[in-house]
């Protein structure tokens, strides 16, 4: 009998890049800055020479956001132009949050498919050109992600000021999505014990026939419930990653 697997926490960031390009240098030093954050981290290293994308886009949807490294041959790579279809899609959804970074690239190039990073596009646009939907799948979520605002390697450079740029907003945006899920839960929380209040109300008044009977349950009940929603705000704070 095989042994369990060990649990392996979801990535909360997916670092999509081309790997010849960038894999043994800026790469490895990203990941070390968001791990030394304690930022749960995935990179297609295996995954990426067997092109195994079912693996890949498992890891996508378990993400929280996905920091992507346009740089010049990034639209070599049949796998990158996948992934970013796939975060595209995902974004859509509001599922997933996207940091676009522009490594040694200008945002016009990439946007306008210009330059060498549109001289590989146009590459990939002769290989696939049977396949007319998958090029207008791949145009379509290149030009909404470089829509969204990103990190310059022309304003931080190509070394340790766009690491530290990147672990910097990938904390931000963190943080703000655990705020709003700390939120979320303690609205739940409260609309529930309102509704299990108000059912208990009226369950209690048909049995309680007791005028004095039914104010007495009426105050229990309503203490119960405030406890209730005080312990839930009280570990919400004290407990923000729950």
């Amino acid at each position: 009998m095989a042994e369990p697997r060990p649990y392996q926490r979801p990535p909360q960031v997916f670092i999509s890049f081309h790997g010849d390009e960038l894999r043994d240098n800026f790469i490895r030093y990203l990941v070390w800055g968001l791990r030394d954050e304690r930022v749960n981290v995935f990179i297609d290293r295996a995954e990426a020479n067997r092109r195994d994308i079912r693996n890949i886009s498992t890891k996508i949807e378990e993400s929280n956001i996905a920091v992507i490294i346009f740089s010049k041959r990034y639209t070599e790579s049949e796998m990158c132009l996948n992934e970013h279809q796939k975060m595209h899609e995902h974004v859509k959804q509001s599922n997933l949050k996207v940091i676009p970074v522009f490594y040694d690239v200008s945002i016009s190039d990439v946007k306008n498919l210009e330059g060498e990073f549109g001289n590989h596009f146009e590459e990939m646009k002769m290989k696939y050109a049977n396949d007319p939907l998958k090029i207008l799948n791949w145009e379509n979520s290149l030009s909404s992600i470089v829509e969204r605002t990103g990190l310059t390697s022309e304003e931080h450079g190509t070394g340790l000021g766009l690491v530290m740029a990147i672990v910097r907003a990938v904390k931000s945006e963190l943080t703000d999505s655990l705020e709003r899920r700390k939120i979320m839960k303690g609205q739940v929380f409260v609309l529930a014990s309102a509704a299990v209040f108000i059912f208990s109300l009226f369950v209690a008044r048909l049995l309680c026939t007791d005028v004095k009977v039914y104010k007495a349950v009426k105050c229990l009940l309503g203490f119960l419930v405030l406890v209730g929603v005080l312990h839930q705000l009280y570990c919400l704070r004290k407990h923000p990653n729950r």
